[in-house]
C-alpha cells in the first residue's frame, strides 16, 4: 500500500515535470534561436535534476516546492535577457529567490532528528553556502567563457551586442550576497516566529 503511493506520487510529478518540460522544449521550435535554445535546456535540466534529486533521495517534496524550483529556472534562465534591460531585475531575484530556496532546504532539514532552533539555523547556512557556491559557479564561468554573469550590466541602445558596465563583478558579488543572506534572514526569522506561535497555541490547547 505504501509502495503503491509512494509510486502514484512520483508518477503525478514526473507527469508535472514532463508536461512543463514538453512545454518549453515545444518552445525552442517557434523561436529558432541558438541563444534561446540554450536558455530552454538550462531550465529543463534544473527542473529535471530537482526531479531526480527529490526520487533518487525520497525527500517527497510538495507540488508547492516544483512550482519555486520552476518560477526559480523560469526567472534565472529562459527570461535571462531581462538582467540585461532591467538593472534590478538580479538583485530582486537575490532577493527574493533565497526564500523560495529555504522553504525546500527547510523541508528537507525537517526530516532530521533535530530540535527546530536547529533546523532553521541549518536551513539557513545551507542556503548561504548555496549562494557561495552560486556566486563561486558565475565566476568560474565568467572567467572561462565570459558571459557577463557578475557585474551589472546595461545593454546599449546603439548595438545589440554591446553592453554598458553599471556596476563591477566584485560590488555586485557582494551586494548579491548581502542581499540573498538577508532574504534567507527574513524568511528564517519570520518561519521561527510563526512556527514558536503555532507551537505555543498547541500547548495551550492541551490545558
Amino acid at each position: 500500500m505504501v509502495l503503491a503511493k509512494f509510486h502514484l506520487e512520483y508518477k503525478k510529478k514526473r507527469t508535472f515535470v514532463l508536461i512543463f518540460s514538453v512545454l518549453v522544449l515545444l518552445m525552442i521550435y517557434f523561436f529558432q534561436d541558438s541563444s534561446f535554445i540554450l536558455r530552454a535546456i538550462s531550465t529543463v535540466s534544473l527542473v529535471l535534476l530537482f526531479y531526480v534529486i527529490d526520487h533518487f533521495y525520497y525527500i517527497k517534496f510538495r507540488r508547492r516546492h516544483y512550482v519555486f524550483i520552476i518560477i526559480i529556472a523560469i526567472l534565472s534562465f529562459l527570461l535571462s535577457p531581462a538582467y540585461f534591460v532591467y538593472p534590478n531585475y538580479d538583485k530582486v531575484q537575490h532577493f527574493i529567490q533565497p526564500m523560495l530556496v529555504c522553504s525546500m532546504v527547510f523541508f528537507a532539514i525537517n526530516k532530521l532528528h533535530l530540535e527546530l532552533k536547529w533546523k532553521i539555523v541549518f536551513t539557513f547556512f545551507v542556503v548561504v553556502a548555496i549562494l557561495g557556491i552560486f556566486e563561486m559557479g558565475e565566476f568560474a564561468l565568467d572567467s572561462l567563457f565570459n558571459l557577463k554573469l557578475q557585474g551589472v550590466y546595461l545593454r546599449d541602445a546603439r548595438g545589440f551586442e554591446k553592453f554598458n558596465l553599471l556596476l563591477d563583478p566584485l560590488s555586485d558579488t557582494m551586494i548579491d550576497m548581502a542581499l540573498g543572506i538577508l532574504g534567507s534572514g527574513i524568511y528564517c526569522t519570520v518561519f521561527a516566529f510563526v512556527m514558536r506561535k503555532k507551537l505555543q497555541q498547541n500547548i495551550f490547547r492541551e490545558f
